[in-house]
């Protein structure tokens, strides 16, 4: 069975198990299950790329000029994750909208009379408000990952392209990078 097949099928098992139990624990089993496919994914992306991976390591380390195609394809290796995360992220908007919503029960929170009510009531806001304040900045840092490997990779000088060489052969040998 295909890496995409299995997953699809733990991942279908598991939401409906979820649903049907909901409890923290089968969701959390969700979690890890993404978690496992995300490797195993990351996994097969390089071990079906490498070839094309290396041919471009040997241009770099012969001081060839790279194609803008071959730099893509560079840019899918180092920052790819960030590339497509930030593509299809749908809720950023709202995550922005909730953070002005908690700023503004803070701000009704903190003009009252604080009791022990309103405490735990505002206790709650700032919990959600940090969870929704990860969101945001996962998805900035992603943004901020792919603008920066732009930036860097506008020019390539010679040192630029030793760098890039051990950044990919680093991703070659690891299965952790």
């Amino acid at each position: 069975m295909s890496i995409f097949l299995e997953l699809s099928a733990r991942v279908n098992r598991s939401v409906y198990d979820a649903e049907k139990n909901n409890d923290a624990a089968s969701y959390q089993r969700i979690a890890s299950i993404f978690s496992e496919y995300e490797i195993q994914l990351r996994e097969y992306i390089q071990e079906t790329t490498k070839g094309e991976i290396s041919r471009i390591i040997k241009k770099l380390e012969s001081r060839q000029e790279i194609s803008a195609e071959e730099l893509k394809f560079i840019k899918l290796w180092i920052v790819g994750d960030a590339e497509y995360y930030t593509q299809m992220e749908n809720d950023f908007h709202d995550w922005l909208l909730e953070v002005k919503r908690i700023a503004a029960e803070v701000n009704k929170v903190s003009a009252a009379e604080p009791d022990f009510e309103a405490a735990s009531r505002l206790r709650a806001m700032l919990e959600d408000g940090k969870r929704v304040l990860y969101d945001i900045s996962f998805f900035l840092e992603k943004k901020e990952r792919e603008a920066k490997f732009t930036e860097a990779t506008l020019e390539l000088d010679a040192e630029e392209k030793d760098l890039l060489v051990k950044l990919l052969r680093k991703k070659l040998a690891s299965k952790e990078f």
